[in-house]
């Protein structure tokens, strides 16, 4: 056993299977005393099968999963033994422990829960575990996994591993056990602003012409836009998968690229990692770089990164195109995604990971996608070094920020239920390290067909008044996100389809997008922060409020960065939907709408009509605002607008650059003294001189409106 200090409460820890028989406990104390203990390890001796490369054409099968081409299990062998294990630890009881990536069903505290590690389209599988008590456990393992929370205690069953590794993170507090995990696996990488912006999508436009069409409606409506996404069938039927595009339906990537770059608006476009047929998959079939029994890249094989790559920039990447949507990269779903009934979920675990383990090492299935990115990200960054990598993916790593990939939560249905758990999702990833999340506002399967999991509420979709309240909660929940996307299936999804300009639902979306473009200057600078601190913009009630443990168990409402407070509205109208609770940290908080005041350390109840959803602003605050824009490309640098919000003091650094590229932008320090009613703006290289217009909002509702001229030098601004 080994034991190597990484950092200051930094901790890896190294074991050989072999000394499972004469294992001693490993207790982990500091000068509070003992905070966790490993007090059992067992470890059996488990055969790795693969099969046999394909053979012949294979037969193409349709799936939920679009075209996929299958084999006979065929011929297998044993190429080596792994062993699997079971590492058991204890930890003082009565604490929240969360993490464990993202999931299904909403499930926040694990210590008492039990939750499936594989990869899933509806599971991002992090094995890291945060106490509130402040500690952190990632377990440096690949394969497929169960945890069982015992109250007292919790076990990690590891399907396949060759060395037992974890780490054990200490901290004084939650946030800085998330700052220590991102010195461990690197912090996020800042993505262009563009982004943060609001990206369209659905299943799916077809054409270039309905892209720049559809672009070209935003622009005319005047409603905001950075991005449209071109889903899967980019290509010539029956070549799934190719990265060819189809010449009839896409003549000239260049044109159409540069036609959205005159809007303002980046193009993402849909890849996939198997290809049925095509000009992809005779090169990979020729170079022997599928995984075996598959049409699917061997991502864990340099040659067929470097294959897949070349593929990716051949029309798209040296077409111009901002962003690939990695989709469908947990490759192997369809023994689970397809049936009528939804299996046991051992069952569903079973299937998918016997399967995988056939194909890709069981010791590293879980990493297929985490290799995938990083492959993309590797020669994004040697071909394109002007461009920020932006991958989008519904499974990753640890890592997966610092990859610059977005993950989202996969193909969900249209449900208030599912409204709810994915709250808890987000916050549940958030806690496990993944700092650009986000989701299918409005759910993807939206109307009901004969598989489990295509079981929406609203076969009628935009025609049913019901189903437009629900999108627009939706709506409201993803413009307060990381990154704010809507897509899915059965039914539209352009703001214009759910109803007229002097429609509820209309206004609305339009509002929430005129929300997002307004606070893009703070929430650009908040992700800035997530990069170099390694804290995600969206936080947890115990991660951003260490000394309120009443509000530790939350997983309902959360911080987006350190000023804003956002709860979800998950309800009808008809069914409670027309307040909602809320539960205010302590300190003052100011409504964003309204701007009236609440003393924190209480429970508050808030009017929700549909227009309304709880924003809460922490006093203190110093947001940087922005009027008018409809693209981050229409944003002034610096922003030229700052509210601050008084009763505290409070501080921002408001990182801003040129959007894209080399992230060497400047940072100018905001500081605000309250017993003064002073603002001081530091030294600064971004571009000045500059009027910036200062507001100054008070809990007794008065305000006091200032317009400056910042130099780049620092000044202080009275306010009283």
């Amino acid at each position: 056993m080994k034991r190597i200090q990484l950092s200051e409460g930094v901790e890896r820890v190294c074991l050989d299977p072999a000394e499972a028989a004469g294992f001693a406990p490993v207790v982990f104390s500091d000068a509070n005393g003992e905070f966790l203990r490993q007090t059992g390890l067992r470890c059996v001796e488990r055969p790795v099968w693969r099969l046999a490369p394909a053979s012949g054409e294979g037969a193409v099968r349709q799936t939920a999963n679009g075209e996929v081409v299958v084999f006979d299990d065929g011929d297998r062998e044993r190429v080596r033994v792994s062993h699997s294990a079971t590492l058991r630890f204890s930890c003082p009881a009565g604490h929240v422990l969360t993490g464990l990536g993202q999931h299904e069903a909403g499930v926040f505290d694990y210590a008492n829960g039990e939750e499936r590690l594989y990869q899933h389209n509806m599971k991002i599988a992090i094995p890291f575990l945060l106490s509130d008590a402040g500690w952190g456990l990632l377990i440096e393992a690949g394969c497929a996994m169960r945890y069982r929370g015992e109250g007292g205690g919790f076990t990690f069953e590891l399907d396949a591993v060759d060395e037992i590794r974890y780490v054990v993170m200490r901290g004084a507090n939650c946030a800085q056990v998330l700052k220590k995990l991102a010195g461990v696996v690197g912090r996020p990488a800042l993505l262009p602003k563009w982004a943060y912006g609001y990206v369209q999508s659905k299943e799916r436009y077809k054409t270039a012409e309905e892209l720049m069409d559809v672009t070209a409606e935003f622009r005319r409506r005047g409603l905001g836009l950075d991005c449209i996404v071109l889903d899967w069938l980019s290509w010539r039927e029956g070549c799934w998968g190719d990265k060819t595009p189809d010449p009839e339906r896409f003549p000239d990537v260049k044109a159409l690229t540069g036609a959205l770059h005159d809007m303002d608006v980046k193009l993402m476009v849909s890849i996939w990692p198997n290809a049925g047929k095509g000009r992809d998959c005779d090169e990979f079939e020729a170079a022997g770089l599928f995984l075996p029994g598959s049409r699917i890249y061997d991502a864990f094989s340099p040659e067929a990164r470097d294959l897949y790559w070349e593929q990716c920039r051949r029309y798209w990447m040296d077409g111009g195109v901002d962003a690939l949507w990695c989709d469908s990269c947990e490759p192997i779903t369809d023994p689970d995604w397809c049936g009528e009934e939804k299996r046991d979920e051992d069952e569903r675990m079973r299937l998918l990971t016997e399967s995988s383990a056939l194909r890709m090492d069981p010791a590293t299935m879980n990493d297929y996608g985490a290799v995938h990115l990083l492959g993309l990200r590797e020669h994004w960054l040697r071909d394109f070094p002007d461009k920020r990598p932006v991958l989008l993916s519904r499974s990753g790593g640890v890592d997966a920020s610092a990859l610059g990939a977005i993950l989202w939560s996969g193909d969900v249905t249209a449900r208030w239920e599912t409204l709810r758990a994915q709250v808890t999702e987000g916050v549940k990833a958030a806690c496990s390290g993944i700092c650009w999340w986000t989701l299918d506002i409005g759910a993807f399967f939206v109307g009901q067909r004969e598989q489990w999991f295509w079981r929406g509420d609203y076969p009628e979709g935009v025609a049913d008044p019901a189903y437009r309240e629900l999108y627009v909660r939706w709506f409201q929940f993803g413009a307060m996100l990381p990154v704010f996307r809507s897509h899915g299936t059965d039914t539209p999804r352009e703001p214009w389809r759910f109803g007229g300009e002097d429609s509820p639902e209309y206004k609305c979306l339009s509002d929430a997008i005129a929300l997002r473009y307004r606070l893009l200057p703070y929430l650009y600078a908040t992700a800035a922060q997530a990069c170099r601190d390694g804290l995600p913009m969206l936080r947890a009630m115990m991660v951003a409020f260490p000394d309120a443990p009443a509000l530790f168990a939350l997983h309902d409402q959360y911080m987006l960065g350190d000023a804003l407070l956002v709860k979800p509205v998950t309800r009808p109208l008809d069914k409670g939907g027309k307040k909602t609770q809320v539960a205010l940290p302590p300190g003052g908080w100011y409504d964003l709408f309204t701007g009236e005041y609440h003393e924190g350390g209480r429970e508050i109840e808030i009017d929700t009509p549909l227009h309304r959803f709880p924003v809460l602003v922490r006093a203190g605050s110093i947001v940087p605002v922005a009027e008018g824009a409809h693209s981050a490309a229409e944003l002034p640098v610096p922003a030229r607008e700052l509210v601050i919000y008084a009763g505290a003091d409070g501080a921002f650094d408001l990182y801003d650059d040129a959007g894209d590229g080399p992230v060497d932008g400047a940072t100018l320090p905001l500081r605000y003294d309250d017993a003064e009613g002073a603002l001081t703006l530091g030294d600064c290289d971004l571009p000045a001189p500059v009027d910036i217009a200062v507001r100054l909002l008070r809990p007794d509702g008065s305000r006091v409106d200032r317009t400056v001229r910042y130099t780049g030098e620092e000044m202080r601004v009275e306010l009283a």
